[in-house]
């Protein structure tokens, strides 16, 4: 009979189980994407060969889906941020394909949520001004015929969470 291990469930999609090194390789790489691989083993207490490898099996799982830069928005012209609640006319397949197909790609959008309940998406988008800000709904939705509702809400402050896996 073997006995549970702490810290080990199953990955969000996957079958296997995502152990304690597993879990401390994710919060070493959230907290710094750029670590060296000989780093990560010291913090993770595993051989440099090691660390790669697991590395490359959580990529290759589809638990590690990137590594990305985090750009200061201000410091490139983009310091007013909104969330903008997004109400469609009808819920065709066709025009929600179509609004989900064209919208995340516009160059204003950081992301965009397919919601339920009152709302049907949240855009959350950046611009330079308030003015920008103000065509970029006229422009990008106000005259999309599959738009009903729009309601846009500025952000003061971004507060980032939890990107790694939920502690015990």
């Amino acid at each position: 009979m073997s006995t549970p291990t702490k810290n080990v469930r199953p990955a969000a999609g996957t079958s296997e189980p995502l152990d304690a090194i597993d879990e401390r390789l994710l919060a070493a790489l959230v907290a710094d994407a750029r670590i060296s691989n000989k780093h990560l083993a010291e913090l993770v207490g595993i051989a440099p060969s090691t660390a790669l490898m697991r590395t490359r099996a959580l990529s290759d799982r589809g638990i590690i889906q990137g590594f990305e830069a985090k750009l200061s928005l201000a410091a490139v012209g983009r310091s007013v941020q909104a969330l903008i609640a997004v109400r469609l006319r009808a819920h065709d397949r066709e025009q929600i394909d179509r609004f989900t197909a064209r919208v995340p790609k516009l160059p204003a959008v950081l992301s965009t949520f397919h919601t339920s309940g009152s709302v049907d998406y949240l855009l959350h988008i950046a611009v330079a001004t308030t003015e920008d800000l103000r065509d970029w709904v006229l422009d990008n939705l106000a005259t999309d015929p599959v738009v009903g509702h729009t309601e846009t809400t500025l952000v003061f402050d971004h507060i980032q969470g939890n990107h790694g896996p939920l502690p015990d």
